[in-house]
């Protein structure tokens, strides 16, 4: 299928620089170099071909700014990076927002690092930053903010009608699950309109990423997503892995493969906990964490952790794992079995908690591609897409599941997937288990002091949320030249401003609530 699209993009889109890339090498299959005559006609021959937008960076070269775009497909693994080189004195590129919906936020947030001006966009204002930014944060060198682009910061104003009101959701707000702000313009109980606010708790973590070496980032992997922290380390220690060419033994990559799985029921079962507090059932929420606490007790002996694991190591593990682990964790299978039928029981058979999530917040396949959606708001839709299958990493390529769907997409089936996708979990552990032997955690004569050649990897993993993705450009040095993270919170919650209008305010928050989002992600 790589080649097919290879040469039918080279057939309708012969002015640009296209190339076949080494997908073991760099974790995309094709490469295109786009001017801004044919950038249009690159992306609109992906669209047209059912592609979804997967991820969209700037990268500083000093002399010139690249655009970068990646694409990828849900029915066959393509994953596609299209280049523009921009030029810094003139920074303009003609939006792609009305062909992919999702690119409006990734033009916004370019916009705002890096200066970068979308031609067209329907609203250039920022998302992340405030007044008190001088400079373009994440350019290599100091370029301040010019007038022009320093009146955008204040093109929130709210609208004030004499039948409607504004009010804030956050930044402290419980539905809002974190430093989130929404304000929601409301006409009585009716939503007219959501606006979220964000970057009340940025860290400029892909700033960090450039200013320390490969091995020093490896903490604020999990700082991004505390709730599955495990999905992010294997990202990165998979991307710096194949830009240096280390292999992993085979009894850490089963290993990582069950404390993924372990780290992404905890962090279902919190979503679930969290999500009917939401909607005023409070009980659940005293059950996760009971069980949350038996994963917490499993992973500590291992990581030293019970909630921001940096587990995993370049070439294998930080520690191996001993017969009390394998015991605690069959141990803790079993009973997991018992509680989902407990929660079958206490919430998917309950009237009212059916009413609050049958037939809200639907979408469909053609906006979840138009917008990137990935995890269970992607696979509600009834898209079996699941990272562990289709680029399998640690040891998923060697075990046997299913992935979960749903039928219409709202949030009843995206509550259905995930408790599903906790009994998938239990099954690899299981499996992982059966397969575990003797061997070597880590890989020998792995050095210290990582330093790369010069290129650029692209690497996804499966969080609990969804597609994260990472891309590291390499200068040769033991320092990244430039490290992105694409993360799902991001790509997920885009939809909202779309799908609240018209709702009640109590549908809005159970909406909100489906999306599973984690905060610090996004504010990455």
């Amino acid at each position: 299928m790589v080649t097919d699209i290879l040469e039918k993009l080279k057939t309708t889109i012969g002015a640009a620089e296209i190339s076949e890339v080494s997908y073991e090498e760099r974790g995309y299959h094709i490469s295109v170099a786009a001017s801004k005559e044919t950038l249009h006609n690159v992306i609109k021959f992906f669209d047209d071909r059912k592609f979804y937008f997967e991820d969209m960076l700037c990268v500083d070269y000093k002399d010139y700014l690249e655009v970068v775009y990646f694409f990828n497909n849900y029915r066959f693994l393509c994953r596609v990076k299209v280049t523009l080189k921009v030029d810094p004195a003139n920074p303009h590129v003609a939006t792609m927002s009305g062909i992919f919906d999702g690119a409006a936020w990734y033009e916004r947030e370019i916009h705002e690092f890096f200066g970068v001006v979308f031609d067209g966009h329907p609203n250039m204002g920022y998302l992340f930053l405030h007044d008190g930014i001088e400079f373009y944060p994440l350019r290599k060198g100091k370029v301040r903010i010019p007038p022009e682009d320093r009146e955008r910061l204040a093109y929130f104003k709210v609208d004030e009608q004499e039948d409607a009101f504004t009010v804030n959701f956050g930044p402290q707000h419980p539905s809002t699950h974190g430093v989130l702000r929404v304000v929601v313009k409301m006409n009585g109980e009716y939503v007219e309109a959501a606006e979220p606010v964000l970057g009340y708790l940025h860290r400029m973590q892909e700033k960090m990423g450039e200013n320390r070496g490969f091995m020093q980032f490896l903490p604020n992997t999990s700082r991004m997503d505390y709730l599955g922290p495990m999905s992010f380390n294997a990202a990165y220690v998979s991307a710096v892995e194949k830009l240096c060419k280390i292999s992993v033994p085979e009894r850490a990559n089963i290993i990582r493969a069950i404390t993924i799985e372990l780290n992404r029921i905890s962090s279902h079962l919190l979503w679930l906990g969290a999500y009917l507090a939401d909607l005023g059932g409070l009980t659940p929420f005293l059950y996760v964490f009971d069980d949350r606490e038996q994963i917490n007790d499993i992973l500590e002996r291992i990581t030293g952790s019970r909630l921001t694991y940096c587990y995993m190591r370049f070439g294998g593990l930080y520690n191996d794992v001993d017969e009390k682990f394998i015991e605690g964790t069959r141990a803790f299978i079993a009973r997991m079995y018992d509680r989902l039928k407990m929660y079958d029981t206490l919430v998917t058979k309950n009237v009212i908690f059916i009413n609050r999530t049958k037939g809200i917040g639907i979408l469909d396949e053609e906006g979840a591609r138009k917008y990137g959606f990935s995890g269970p708001v992607l696979r509600s839709v009834g898209v079996p897409y699941d990272i562990r299958k289709t680029e399998p990493y640690a040891a998923y390529g060697r075990i046997n599941f299913d992935v979960p769907i749903g039928k219409s997409g709202d949030v009843l089936d995206r509550y259905m997937v995930r408790v599903h996708d906790m009994e998938v979990s239990m099954k690899i552990i299981k499996q992982s288990l059966d397969m575990l032997s003797d061997g070597p955690y880590v890989a020998e004569k792995v050095p210290k002091k990582m330093k790369p050649v010069a290129g650029d990897v692209y690497q996804a993993a499966e969080s609990p949320r969804g597609e994260v993705g990472v891309y590291i450009v390499s200068d040769g040095t033991d320092t990244p030249y430039r490290m992105h993270w694409r993360v799902p919170s991001f790509s997920n919650l885009i939809i909202f401003p779309y799908l609240a209008p018209g709702t009640l305010i109590a549908d809005a928050i159970s909406i909100l609530g489906s999306l599973d989002l984690c905060i610090p992600e996004i504010d990455r």
